[in-house]
């Protein structure tokens, strides 16, 4: 990791961040389109909510700031929102938006008590905690990033082992079920792999943000291709760009990089559905006007016979 840091023509602090952004966007661009395709993109929104009280917890026991622990203290809130979701869900009847609705607002008014409580103790270690609503990678260090490049890569190399399964799941329900592929274990791989995308970017991104980086460059990637692994190629790519260039740009701008993080993700999304070369909007547009402006048959009989070549 270090030769490809030192490899940048930047200085090694931005270079740290601009590669720990990069890899934290790749993964959450090649992982969010799996979210976006079951309709599911509003679920990681509340699972991104539901790190902060993890967040918090994890500093508590810790008592510094420890990054692994405090990012298990993320992931295991956020897999409990994930359940509450699916609780509410399947057992008190409640539509997906009303589940969805109801726990992100509750996990994300639980961390912020837990942080107003925490920043009342005193403490002067929990400085920074803050930064987690909307993201700041600037204390990134070469050890977080080795971090997010191992758990990361660990879950894209999940996804190529069992791409054909998620494939069938996302596509074609009806037919994984009846090749015997059972859909509570595809639901829990899929809220697995989201976790993880979640929990490697709520730092850099936010608990605010993070889902737009999961949607944002699905969306563009949609744009262009109907493979999934294009797909979730191409949503790497811009996920990674956005990551990179905008944790630079925040940096040197002194703003809070994850929502330039996302209004690059974002940008790159509307982009994409406006100028798309097949599905874009512009290319929509012209269409019918194309198709208006084919030349009619004339209604002189004559004039028909020299179009058609005479043929009667």
């Amino acid at each position: 990791m270090n030769w490809l840091i030192t490899s940048l023509p930047l200085p090694y602090p931005e270079a740290v961040v601009a590669v720990g952004a990069a890899v934290i966007g790749l993964v959450a661009g090649a992982l969010g389109p799996l979210a976006v395709l079951r309709g599911r993109s509003m679920f990681g929104d509340a699972m991104s909510h539901g790190t902060l009280p993890g967040v918090v917890l994890g500093f508590v026991v810790a008592g510094t700031k420890n990054l692994p622990l405090m990012l298990l203290g993320a992931g295991l809130t956020a897999a409990l929102a994930a359940l509450a979701v699916i609780g509410l869900e399947r057992y008190a009847g409640s539509r997906p938006d009303v589940a969805i609705g109801v726990v992100l607002s509750a996990a994300f008014t639980t961390g912020i008590v837990l942080l107003t409580a925490l920043a009342g103790t005193g403490n002067a270690g929990q400085s920074g905690l803050s930064d987690y609503l909307f993201g700041q990678p600037a204390g990134m260090v070469e050890r977080d990033v080795v971090l997010t490049l191992v758990v990361g890569g660990s879950a894209l190399l999940a996804v190529a082992v069992w791409f054909r399964v998620l494939r069938t799941a996302a596509f074609d329900p009806g037919f994984a079920a009846v090749a015997g592929v059972p859909r509570w274990a595809v639901e829990a791989a899929s809220t697995v792999l989201l976790a993880v995308a979640i929990v490697l970017g709520v730092r850099t991104v936010g608990a605010v943000l993070m889902v737009a980086l999961l949607v944002a460059p699905a969306v563009a990637a949609r744009q262009l291709t109907t493979r999934l692994g294009a797909l979730l190629t191409l949503s790497a790519a811009v996920g990674a760009t956005s990551g990179a260039s905008g944790a630079l740009l925040a940096g040197r701008a002194e703003l809070p990089a994850g929502p330039v993080i996302v209004l690059l993700a974002t940008s790159a999304a509307v982009l994409a559905v406006l100028f798309a070369p097949r599905r874009g909007v512009l290319v929509r547009t012209r269409r019918p006007r194309a198709a208006g402006s084919t030349p009619r048959t004339p209604h002189d009989p004559g004039a028909r016979s020299r179009v058609t070549g005479g043929a009667r």
